[in-house]
């Protein structure tokens, strides 16, 4: 199987790392950048969880020719690079090749088809976290099942059955199931629950609940988001999700920078749009009201918009 993956940030290093070490044919599809350059001159440097280190000869492309074999072409950039880098690869893909989406927030599957009308394409999502500690070398942090979606198509559902079983036998246990909708939900209510409000606050995750003000607001956010789950078909309970993102708050990710604020730290564009932008978007569509949701969209944006003009610590210390 001949897997190319768009993007060569934390998640694509990683996922793409642990594939190759473990001696599968990917290959990184990436614009080059000094993290990129630093893996094609040196391997990509995988720090574990004991600090133990895998070196791994990891290549990035910045091209594919069109009669090149592409069995999975596994999409992990960020939401808002889906269309300039994935249009580039429009005309050199066969309509066999399997396009399987694992990125954050909702809605990034339905632009990938629109790009590729004539291509399987497939939600997931992964249970993993990784970082980048510096050009050329990521620390796993995370450890969770990765999960992917279905189709009826059985040569595509074949496909994604063998990718699983690679996934797993790398080490990254995946799973294909048969509500991933639910499992992407999941994962949405996490990251719309903290992702902004780290940012906003600049804390790590589990920092926001330090405060009834913090754990109210996780509650407001976490509450919009399942009415519009509910009304997209979704089976999902107020309370049992609030209080499995304070467990995983308080626990699993506390510690956690969410990459959220690590774009508002580098001033960088967000992913706000498929997260909390993306609960306000679906509301409208249903005629609910998601008014927490989108005070926080709106005060991404702000940000965003005025990187150049923001106040920094130095510039108070002149």
């Amino acid at each position: 199987m001949k897997i190319l993956i768009a993007g060569a940030g934390a998640m694509a290093c990683l996922t793409g790392g642990k594939l190759k070490a473990s001696g599968e044919d990917v290959r990184l599809y990436n614009r080059l950048n000094s993290h990129v350059e630093t893996i094609n001159k040196q391997g990509l440097r995988l720090v574990e969880k004991d600090n133990s280190v895998t070196h791994i000869d990891l290549e990035i492309v910045q091209d594919l020719q069109a009669d090149e074999q592409v069995d999975i072409l596994l999409v992990l950039l960020k939401a808002q690079a889906n269309e300039a880098v994935l249009s580039k690869l429009r005309n050199k893909l066969a309509k066999e090749t399997v396009i399987v989406t694992m990125q954050n927030g909702i809605g990034n599957a339905d632009t990938i088809q629109q790009l590729f009308p004539k291509n399987t394409v497939v939600s997931g999502t992964l249970g993993h976290g990784a970082s980048v500690e510096h050009d050329g070398t990521i620390l796993h942090r995370g450890w969770g099942v990765n999960y992917l979606g279905n189709v009826e198509d059985n040569f595509a559902n074949n496909t994604l059955e063998a990718f699983a079983e690679k996934l797993s036998k790398a080490g990254m246990k995946t799973e294909v199931s048969q509500d991933v909708n639910a499992v992407i939900w999941n994962k949405l209510f996490v990251n719309a629950g903290f992702n902004s409000v780290t940012a906003l606050t600049r804390l790590k995750n589990g920092d926001i609940l330090n405060t009834p003000e913090g754990e109210d607001l996780l509650r407001a956010v976490t509450a919009e988001a399942v009415l519009v789950a509910r009304a997209e078909g979704v089976d999902a309970d107020v309370e049992a999700v609030v209080e499995e993102c304070l467990r995983m708050g308080r626990q699993d990710i506390g510690g956690n920078k969410s990459s959220m604020l690590m774009d508002i730290l580098k001033k960088r564009q967000t992913e706000i749009d498929v997260i909390n932008g993306g609960i306000v978007k679906l509301g409208e569509k249903h005629g609910i009201e998601t008014p927490v949701n989108a005070a926080l969209s709106g005060l991404i944006r702000i940000i965003e918009q005025n990187y150049k003009l923001r106040v920094d610590e130095p510039s108070i210390q002149k």
